[in-house]
């Protein structure tokens, strides 16, 4: 069973705390983390998926894990298609089929063969979903993931996200709180170093 224990973390860059003392454990369900620029949201994550280490305390995180970053990290030269089937494995063929399935899903049926420089910000970033949904994790941490959208293709694609992402343990930084309330079973706030639940 897949399960993510923060036990007493504490980081700093510099001479800058950033967490002093954050513990939680998630075994199910969307949370939200939320909190003002600059308390450290994205920098959670990045612990969670061990792009970076605390100074003190445990992270313990069992299960694969997919990350949405804020910014899409796609790979300029490759076509959107294949920027969606570098995570799968197995037939070509059925790799490529079931990526189409997905990127259509998510509105950009008609830039299977697009770069990603002539795609706009919020077609990227539904790129980097698809590519995150085809890789079929147990854990998805992800950063600001409708970002750039507008509101119609928004709903759409938390539609799509909440349905995929049942059964899944999923952690998403954002700052709408209306988003958080549709989108997540519960909320967490990080301010003054440390990190509370909501709702």
């Amino acid at each position: 069973m897949a399960r993510i224990e923060l036990k007493s973390i504490y980081k700093s860059y510099g001479d800058k705390a950033i967490f002093e003392d954050i513990s939680f454990v998630i075994e199910s369900g969307i949370v939200a983390i939320m909190g003002e620029s600059g308390t450290g949201k994205t920098t959670l994550l990045r612990l969670i998926s061990g792009l970076e280490k605390p100074d003190s305390g445990l992270v313990n995180v069992d299960g694969s894990v997919a990350v949405v970053f804020a910014d899409p990290n796609l790979f300029p030269s490759s076509s959107v298609l294949d920027n969606v089937t570098c995570v799968m494995h197995g037939d070509k063929k059925m790799s490529e089929t079931t990526a189409k399935t997905i990127l259509a899903k998510l509105g950009l049926s008609d830039e299977y063969k697009t770069k990603p420089k002539k795609l706009s910000t919020g077609m990227a970033q539904r790129v980097s979903i698809a590519r995150a949904v085809a890789s079929d994790r147990e854990i998805y941490l992800l950063d600001e993931p409708f970002r750039g959208l507008d509101e119609k293709t928004r709903g759409d694609v938390m539609e799509y996200l909440k349905e995929f992402l049942k059964g899944k343990i999923v952690i998403m930084v954002t700052h709408d709180p209306e988003e958080a309330t549709y989108f997540t079973d519960g909320i967490y706030k990080i301010d003054n170093k440390n990190m509370h639940k909501t709702s």
